[in-house]
C-alpha cells in the first residue's frame, strides 16, 4: 500500500504542465457505518480555496447517503457554489479487514439549480496499530455556461501513530490528466504536498471527533497558494 501511494503522488507530480488554478482536493473516507449520522467539514485556506460541508448517514453497513454544501473563499469572503448530494458504497469497514475499499459518488447543482457537477470516487483505507493509509482516485466532469470538461485527480495520505488517537505523516493531493473539455473544466498539473496531522477522541461510546490539520505547499501548477488544510469530523 505504501509503494502504490507514493507511486500514485510521483506519477501524478510528473504527468503533466500547469494549467487552470484549483484546490487542494479532499480526502473522503469509508465512514458512516449502519445507523451512524457523521458531520463533516473541509476547508482549504489561502486563496480561493475550497470550503466544504457535509452530512451523512449509513442507512446500512454498506451504504451511506449525504448532502453537501461548496463554497468558495476565503480570499474575497465565503461565496456558495454549490450544493450536492453524495452516495457511499463501501464494501468493508477499514477498521475490520486489513484494506477496505469502496465507491462514492456525487452531483452538485449550481446556485441555479443546474447540474454542475459529477463526479465518483475510487477510495482504499486501511487502519493499524501503527500506519493509517488513505487514497482517492477521483474522475469529475464539470458543466459551465454550455462547456464540459472532465479530468482526473487524487488524495493520498499516510499517517503513523505517535500515541493513540494521534497520527503525523504526509498528504498529497492535485489533479494529473485532462480527459476532454477545456482547461477551466478540466484542469491538470496542479499538485500540493505537506506534513499532516490527525487526532481522534470519543466523548462517548457512540461518539467520535476526529480534527486533521495539514500545511499543504503547492509544488507545481497554479492556483491555491500553499497554506493551511483543515477537515473536522463529527460522528454520533
Amino acid at each position: 500500500m505504501m509503494r502504490l501511494a507514493g507511486g500514485l503522488v510521483f506519477a501524478a507530480l510528473f504527468a503533466a504542465a500547469p494549467a487552470a488554478a484549483q484546490s487542494v482536493e479532499q480526502l473522503e473516507q469509508l465512514e458512516p457505518g449502519a445507523g451512524e449520522v457523521q458531520a463533516e467539514y473541509f476547508g482549504a485556506w489561502g486563496g480561493e480555496g475550497e470550503q466544504v460541508f457535509e452530512l451523512q448517514a449509513g442507512v446500512s453497513e454498506q451504504v451511506a447517503l449525504g448532502v453537501e454544501a461548496e463554497f468558495e473563499g476565503p480570499g474575497d469572503g465565503l461565496v456558495f457554489e454549490e450544493f450536492g448530494f453524495t452516495a457511499l458504497l463501501r464494501l468493508a469497514d477499514p477498521e475490520e479487514v486489513a484494506l477496505a475499499t469502496g465507491v462514492m459518488v456525487e452531483i452538485g447543482f449550481d446556485t441555479d439549480g443546474e447540474l454542475a457537477e459529477l463526479g465518483g470516487r475510487f477510495i482504499a483505507e486501511s487502519i493499524g496499530e501503527r500506519w493509517w493509509l488513505q487514497g482517492n482516485l477521483i474522475v469529475r466532469h464539470q458543466r459551465e455556461d454550455g462547456e464540459r470538461g472532465t479530468g482526473l485527480a487524487y488524495g493520498v495520505s499516510a499517517q503513523r501513530a505517535l500515541i493513540d488517537g494521534l497520527w503525523f505523516g504526509a498528504e498529497a493531493s492535485g489533479q494529473f490528466a485532462r480527459l476532454s473539455g477545456p482547461a477551466e473544466l478540466a484542469p491538470r498539473g496542479s499538485h500540493w504536498i505537506g506534513p499532516s496531522l490527525s487526532g481522534e477522541i470519543e466523548p462517548s461510546e457512540e461518539s467520535e471527533i476526529e480534527l486533521g490539520l495539514a500545511w499543504m505547499f503547492r509544488v507545481s501548477g497554479e492556483g491555491q497558494p500553499s497554506g493551511p488544510r483543515v477537515f473536522l469530523q463529527a460522528s454520533f
